[in-house]
């Protein structure tokens, strides 16, 4: 009976084992002080501010403009912005020797990927997407839109660049799991996402685009005025599978690391 019950505590860690104390310290670091206050301040400096600046007082359709302006420029900054918020989560933990002695501590690599990753969602999906994105609606609702505006297809426009966003996070995980320098995890995780939104320019490749992640910006535009295309659906699964393929390789890289 005993031996039963040891069995079942050690079976009880699991492939998760760790991953509460890892989640509560990275969302510690972004809540814990004043810093998510200065972060918000920079994202609605970054995506909502020029936004409201650069859309003319005279437009009649100064409304709509202020969410499309939103979806497309501001999910280009909040991409980049997630790689460079994210890009020494893990390197600076292995230079100062952090790494190894976290995972000599009953830690997994699994949980310790994933309690970073749902803490970058967390923050991502409050201070970088959710709030700016409330903003620039309530703005936009000042200044009138079409009655077609559905507040509905707007979430599912903004659920969309959210899941953008939330893959070049994944993909900045998974480089800093298998480099050494940020710079490299940086310049690669930027690569990456410019060259993806510029794959509908290249003849070969064309046909991929509409089924692609990087077409959820195009789709977040037209899901704002009720068009959204079939292809839409195929691009928020390729997103998911994207995000899984990331973090699943990250864990793998960073077993290295396990006791």
């Amino acid at each position: 009976m005993q031996n039963s019950r040891l069995e079942f505590q050690r079976m009880r860690g699991g492939w998760l084992q760790g991953f509460r104390p890892i989640y509560q310290k990275e969302l510690a670091y972004w809540f814990g002080t004043t810093r998510w206050a200065s972060q918000l301040v920079l994202w609605l400096g970054l995506t909502v501010a020029p936004v409201l600046l650069a859309t003319p007082d005279t437009s009649p359709e100064r409304g709509i403009s202020y969410l499309a302006a939103f979806l497309q420029v501001g999910s280009n900054l909040m991409s980049i912005g997630a790689v460079l918020m994210a890009q020494s989560a893990i390197v600076e933990e292995k230079l100062t020797q952090t790494l190894l002695w976290i995972f000599s501590k009953p830690l997994s690599a699994a949980g310790f990927i994933l309690a970073k990753f749902a803490a970058y969602g967390v923050f991502v999906g409050s201070m970088v997407v959710g709030l700016p994105a409330i903003a620039i609606y309530l703005a936009a609702a000042v200044v009138g839109f079409p009655p077609g505006i559905s507040f509905f297809n707007y979430l599912l426009a903004v659920w969309m660049i959210y899941l953008l966003v939330m893959f070049s996070v994944a993909l900045t995980l998974l480089l800093g799991a298998m480099f050494n320098r940020v710079s490299i995890v940086a310049s690669i995780g930027i690569f990456v996402f410019l060259g993806g939104t510029s794959l509908g320019s290249n003849p070969q490749l064309r046909f991929l685009q509409p089924y692609s992640l990087w077409a959820l910006q195009g789709n977040a535009s037209m899901a704002l005025v009720g068009k959204m295309p079939p292809t839409a659906w195929s691009a928020m699964g390729c997103a998911v599978l994207m995000i899984g393929l990331c973090l699943s390789i990250a864990t793998w890289r960073m077993q290295q690391y396990e006791h």
